[in-house]
């Protein structure tokens, strides 16, 4: 038998080479491909991680602006209700509106009811007094502004026409206690009525 030991060689040489190359055509990423992917990842990351923390600080600011408006809402209902039931306002109150930083006025158990600021600790917070009772109006995570109550947001102004009860217009802003060092997640909301005396002393 004879064997043709040149085509042998010939078809194992090309069988060697058609390997190598199959197998340097599987052989992985290139240095420059891993490098661009590793940059997509990297964006993306940075992406996810952006959009992250935009909707956790969304999310805490509302959460507090949400507290300030029950809280603000709370303290105006509850001034309203006592004013309007009063006999009577002891505080100065003028034909052109006298504005105060309280007010005080005779309540319907013939008692005295202050309602302003008071100053809880490094907290400007509304209060009502009576009887030498206190009572917070607002939270203590909430300010009505300034260092004490000589700079607060609380005021009054009384307005007695003539002929006709007492009335008192309430403003006040309520905001975040401190100041963040991210603004954007300081609330703050302005809060006013007016309200008059429903069935004044005669």
């Amino acid at each position: 038998i004879r064997v043709d030991l040149s085509s042998t060689t010939f078809l194992r040489k090309a069988g060697a080479k058609g390997f190598i190359q199959h197998h340097q055509n599987g052989a992985g990423f290139t240095l420059i491909e891993i490098l661009v992917a590793i940059g997509i990842l990297a964006m993306v990351g940075t992406l996810i991680v952006q959009v992250f923390f935009t909707t956790t600080r969304a999310n805490s600011k509302t959460e507090v602006q949400k507290n300030i408006k029950q809280n603000g809402d709370f303290a105006v209902e509850l001034m309203s209700r006592l004013i309007r039931s009063a006999r009577s306002i002891t505080t100065s109150c003028t034909a052109g509106g006298a504005t105060t930083e309280s007010v005080t006025f005779v309540n319907q158990n013939g008692g005295t009811t202050t309602l302003g600021c008071l100053l809880d600790g490094a907290v400007t917070r509304v209060a009502s007094t009576s009887a030498g009772r206190t009572d917070y109006l607002t939270d203590k995570s909430l300010t009505i502004g300034g260092a004490d109550c000589t700079q607060d947001s609380l005021q009054f102004v009384c307005t007695a026409p003539a002929g006709q009860p007492a009335m008192v217009a309430i403003t006040f802003r309520l905001s975040q206690k401190g100041t963040p060092q991210d603004q954007f997640e300081k609330a703050t909301a302005a809060f006013q009525t007016t309200v008059a005396i429903r069935n004044p002393a005669p």
